[in-house]
């Protein structure tokens, strides 16, 4: 890497001198090594974390993590904290660097993996016909704030080569599929601070500082990690105090799961991001240890830390011992995608140029000349700022109106995340909800009408696979039938005699009673009268 000044001198000497559009050209030797420095770092982070991902919440992990072996990367392929970003990239070559959210989101929505949290609710919303951005906006997606896009935004800094305005542009287009405000900026976080570790070997301070710059800085995001380096400025040898003064101030518990230490809030983790590099201080085993120990997301949060620090590093200095496995998978392809390792970099290096080249730069034999861009937060705030409104509720009316919109969820609890599931047990678009407490039923309610030839009330349920529940139905106020319903999540039949005085109308009442407490869940396919 050098610039193209008349006197040669390192580029990270004086990147942070350089001016908007000044030109600097990067070797594409050394854009090679940084991009597999990158995947690597992701690959080696989340297989390191993954015995301990949501093992640890609201608590640091202070025993003893395994050894790192370096034949444990192995699982990497079936990762989705890999293969999903590498869908995205599927899409860029696809459609080019020029890519549409509606071309990115019909792709997104026809993807087979499993997902949760944001992504499977934006999945399902595609599915449905609400696009992005709606399909991650709060109205639409109780998880806008959650860890999805932050988790899968690393490829838009690997493409965008000291380019953080490229990666945002990005960002903005995949981020929307799925979040929205601080769930869309941790991402942008993310992502610019690989930009920067194209054109920056050692000095993590100033990654973090160039990701922030991505972000407005009147974001909840910008803040709490502004917090993180300024508590790490206070505690530069205590990873822990930094820990509680993070729990304490931004555990805040408002997220998908109220009253669960369970929190996948991409502020948080991404707080836990930003203290494995700053108290890994550029060190790679103990950059992805420190952001395991975190607790919370603990294979999410060092794939992102360890992938970021393997592109400022570069592959061959993260070392045999951390990469060694790699060899051994590297024409293995990754799981729902055509990428195997040694030909996912060339397929970044191929996307990467065309946004140098979109960019203003240049390629030449050796090296790529790139117009330098500095970090430039979105021109608009975005703040999701009424979560208990959407959040108290655990099944809005709006997405019972999808599957039915005769009926109202009258209570709910949060626990396996209620709501409209895609597909259950061979069946479509089916309503699952939970009791609220060991005590306390799930309730739906109906108005239904009835005909002069109508006898029954029939109900088509399933029991989850590892649980039970009771089944309680009540018609025109009045107890009419309850039973067990387990058979290990297989669909049954409960018929219901309609009372004989049975008017025009009636009022029908479903309680879901918990049995042990133990996968509680039930659902509901059709619930109709018939004759």
């Amino acid at each position: 890497m050098r610039t193209l000044l008349l006197f040669a001198v390192p580029a990270f000497l004086f990147i942070c001198s350089l001016t908007q559009g000044q030109m600097v050209e990067l070797a594409q030797e050394k854009y090679l090594d940084k991009c597999k420095g990158a995947w690597a770092g992701q690959m080696i982070g989340v297989c390191f974390g993954a015995p301990y991902e949501f093992q640890f919440n609201g608590r640091p992990i202070k025993e003893k993590l395994r050894q790192w072996s370096p034949d444990l990367v192995r699982t990497a392929v079936d990762q989705d904290d890999c293969y999903v970003e590498m869908t995205f990239l599927m899409s860029i070559e696809k459609h080019g660097i020029n890519i549409t959210g509606l071309q990115a989101g019909l792709d997104f929505g026809q993807s087979e993996y499993k997902l949760w949290h944001a992504n499977r609710y934006a999945r399902a919303n595609i599915r449905r016909g609400i696009m992005p951005p709606k399909s991650g906006h709060p109205e639409y997606n109780r998880h806008a704030d959650d860890i999805d896009f932050q988790i899968e935004a690393d490829l838009f800094g690997i493409i965008c080569p000291g380019l953080p305005q490229e990666s945002n542009r990005f960002c903005d287009v995949f981020g929307h599929i799925m979040n929205y405000g601080d769930g869309v900026y941790g991402g942008m976080f993310v992502a610019g601070m690989y930009t920067a570790a194209y054109f920056e070997d050692e000095n993590v301070r100033s990654v973090l500082e160039k990701g922030l710059g991505c972000i407005p800085a009147g974001s909840l995001y910008h803040k709490c990690i502004s917090d993180v380096m300024r508590w790490y400025d206070e505690n530069p040898n205590d990873w822990l105090k930094t820990w509680q003064l993070v729990e304490d101030k931004w555990q805040d518990d408002v997220d998908c799961l109220p009253g669960n230490p369970f929190n996948i809030d991409a502020r948080l983790n991404g707080a836990y991001i930003a203290m494995a590099l700053l108290y890994g201080n550029g060190d790679p085993r103990k950059t992805m240890e420190i952001g395991t120990r975190c607790g919370q997301d603990a294979d999410c949060n060092p794939s992102n830390a360890l992938g970021i620090l393997g592109c400022m590093k570069g592959y061959r200095r993260l070392g045999q011992d951390l990469t060694g496995g790699i060899a051994g998978i590297a024409d293995t392809k990754f799981s729902y995608t055509e990428y195997s390792f040694n030909t996912l970099i060339p397929a970044c290096r191929k996307t990467a140029e065309k946004v140098i080249l979109r960019a203003g730069g240049r390629i030449s034999e050796n090296h790529y000349v790139i117009p330098v861009q500095n970090p430039r937060p979105p021109l608009k705030l975005e703040q999701w700022t009424d979560q208990m409104r959407i959040l108290s509720i655990a099944i809005p009316q709006s997405v019972v109106n999808l599957w039915d919109p005769v009926w109202r969820v009258v209570k709910c609890g949060h626990y396996l995340e209620p709501g409209l599931e895609e597909q259950y047990q061979g069946r479509q678009n089916v309503l699952m909800v939970h009791p609220v407490s060991p005590s306390e039923p799930a309730v739906l309610e109906a108005q239904l009408p009835v005909n002069a030839s109508d006898r029954k009330l029939r109900i088509d349920l399933a029991s989850h696979e590892r649980g039970d529940f009771l089944l309680k139905v009540f018609l025109g106020g009045k107890p009419a039938f309850e039973k067990l319903i387990g058979e290990g999540g297989k669909w049954m039949r409960c018929e219901v005699n309609l009372p004989d005085d049975s008017s025009e109308n009636i009022n029908v009442r479903i309680e879901v009673h918990p049995n042990d407490w133990n996968h509680e869940a039930a659902y509901f396919d059709k619930v109709v009268i018939v004759p």
